[in-house]
């Protein structure tokens, strides 16, 4: 078979969230550009076609998906899996249409322009990308189905990925969660509302994590919750005070009451769930499973024996891990990361934006930087400084785009409050960095550029 050769203006690595907004935003905002779009799925969506079938967004869907196209119902809406597959299925079939679009599924970018099918390796294309490359797999989202289990397992013990709890047909004696991460709860919660009794759930917890309330994350408050995190930063000592602080005010639940938790990824819960979870006693906090077998597990800090009629179910896999950042522009190149905390499709939307206004890489670098998913509690103080200088950058630069942008936090606030917000995180922006060198954690993060006002143009 020929290999096929196009060209085009950007070739994007990879057809998921952040992929799929940047596209988006390329597409809307400059008429002339074409686009190759390569992934190894069939469809569009990356991890949501792996993910387990009951699945939800852990934010309203009034913050996630494209900045072109309505998520949901609005309001606290948390759409399914199979909802956000079919709303990138028909993102894409949309973009095809337009005529300036290619997609290439089930095909592998092997570097240098060329693309493999992974169905037929005599299929192969080379791209010419005459603006970017842009590579929306840095963040190497991964999920329990495609990742086997980091532990020893014997092989007459059953171990499955929560993909498979909506295929079981027979109760067991015992469920045993392994992870702490959001897949661990959202297994859990599923067990618990199709009537597991909770003494039948052992949980593995090898770190306890602080979890959000979600209530705090609704359209129109989401910002006070910023600034109240960011307070919170600015007020304490410590970076357990910080939470502790929060806590206080109902942001942030802990799970143990009598232990500081030292995770935090972002992991959103509303009061339900959480008093669901609560319900499970038997936690596990002996460190990570490094055997399963001959009736018994074995941990870091110890061996703990469980019954033959016991499911494990794994969901260890490290969904969103901490990586090292990288410029977001370079040379021929655009490495799609968050630029605000724990929201990356908006921050996919953002680079596209700034992409296409005319400045050169350097500058852009400056405006916005990468906010790395976070992963210990000593991330939030970082975290939040640079997600907050980057939205007062991104104020001075494209004030009037921020505020329309149906992805932005603030985008839902009414004006006085979202100008409020902005004043006050640009207030406590010095005072932040000041405390995150008193944690230990110095960022070395640049200053807001102050010549134009904040808020000027909204």
């Amino acid at each position: 078979m020929p290999t096929q050769h196009l060209e085009t203006d950007y070739l994007i690595l990879g057809a998921g969230a952040m992929s799929m907004g940047f596209a988006d935003v390329i597409l809307t905002e400059d008429p002339t550009a074409q686009i190759v779009m390569v992934d190894r799925h069939a469809n569009p969506g990356g991890h949501w076609n792996d993910a387990y079938p009951f699945v939800r967004l852990h934010q309203p869907a009034v913050y996630y998906g494209l900045v072109s196209t309505d998520l949901g119902q609005g309001g606290e809406d948390l759409s399914s899996g199979a909802d956000l597959l079919a709303y990138y299925r028909d993102a894409m079939d949309r973009f095809v249409r337009t005529g300036r679009v290619r997609f290439l599924p089930m095909s592998e970018y092997q570097g240098d322009g060329r693309i493999v099918s992974t169905l037929s390796p005599d299929r192969v294309t080379t791209v010419t990308a005459r603006r970017r490359i842009v590579d929306g797999t840095y963040n190497q989202v991964k999920v329990p189905s495609v990742c086997p289990p980091r532990y020893e397992v014997a092989p007459d013990v059953t171990v499955i990925p929560p993909n498979d709890l909506t295929q079981i047909r027979q109760p067991w004696e015992r469920y045993v969660i392994v992870g702490a991460g959001k897949t661990g709860i959202d297994s859990i919660l599923f067990l618990l509302d199709n009537g597991v009794d909770p003494d039948r759930i052992q949980w593995i917890m090898p770190n306890d994590a602080w979890l959000l309330d979600r209530a705090y994350m609704q359209p129109g408050i989401v910002l006070d919750t910023v600034v109240a995190m960011q307070q919170s930063i600015v007020d304490s000592s410590t970076i357990d005070d910080a939470f502790l602080q929060l806590e206080r005010q109902q942001i942030v639940f802990r799970l143990d009451p009598g232990s500081l938790p030292a995770k935090w990824r972002c992991a959103t819960v509303d009061r339900r769930e959480f008093a669901g979870l609560c319900r499970v006693k038997d936690v596990v906090r002996m460190g990570r499973v490094q055997r399963i077998g001959d009736g018994e597990m074995q941990l870091d800090g110890g061996t703990v024996s469980v019954p033959s009629d016991t499911l494990f179910v794994d969901c260890s896999a490290n969904g969103l891990v901490k990586i090292d950042p990288r410029p977001l522009y370079s040379e021929g190149r655009v490495t799609l990361q968050p630029v605000f905390m724990c929201q990356q499709t908006f921050s996919a939307a953002l680079i596209a934006h700034l992409e296409l206004l005319d400045m050169s890489d350097d500058r852009r670098n400056r405006i916005c930087a990468p906010v790395p998913h976070p992963e210990l509690v000593e991330d939030l103080p970082r975290a939040l400084v640079v997600t907050s200088r980057n939205m007062l950058n991104c104020t001075r630069h494209m004030a009037l785009w921020l505020r329309r942008c149906r992805l932005y936090l603030g985008h839902h606030a009414p004006p006085h409050r979202y100008l409020l917000s902005s004043a006050k995180l640009a207030l406590m922006q010095r005072r932040a960095v000041a405390s995150m060198d008193r944690f230990g954690r110095s960022a070395a993060v640049e200053p807001v550029d102050q010549r134009e006002p904040v808020g000027a143009g909204v």
